[in-house]
């Protein structure tokens, strides 16, 4: 978690919010110790879509869901434009197409299975 951290970081973002949803039912079925939820963004980017536009708050922040153990760890997100099949705003397509960008670099540096420790990712 501290390196899933520390990547959005160096990529400039923030993480507005978390929630630990380890102790959930649903997800205690699955197996996995603990599941986190990041809420992703940029310092100005939503101040930008609301100004902007207000309709375009509606994407922000994008959800990281962290889960895992000691063996293993899954990291799944979801570009909210493209799975939501909504269009933003013109004027805050273009932010909102670099944050999630700039979330798909950062988790993609992020080590795979077999390198440090083992590590699954999951991008969606």
């Amino acid at each position: 978690m501290p390196l899933v951290r520390q990547r959005l970081a160096d990529a400039g973002l923030s993480i507005a919010g978390e929630f630990d949803v380890s102790g959930e039912p649903h997800f205690q079925t699955t197996g996995h110790r603990s599941c986190v939820v990041l809420l992703v963004d940029t310092p100005g980017l939503l101040f930008e879509c609301i100004a902007i536009d207000r309709a375009a708050a509606v994407f922000l922040p994008v959800h990281i869901v962290i889960s895992g153990d000691r063996d293993s760890t899954s990291i799944h997100w979801a570009d909210p434009i493209a799975i939501s099949g909504l269009r933003p705003p013109m004027p805050a397509k273009v932010p909102l197409e670099d944050l999630c960008a700039r979330i798909a670099r950062a988790l993609a540096g992020l080590p795979q299975a077999g390198e440090v420790g083992l590590l699954n990712q999951h991008t969606h």
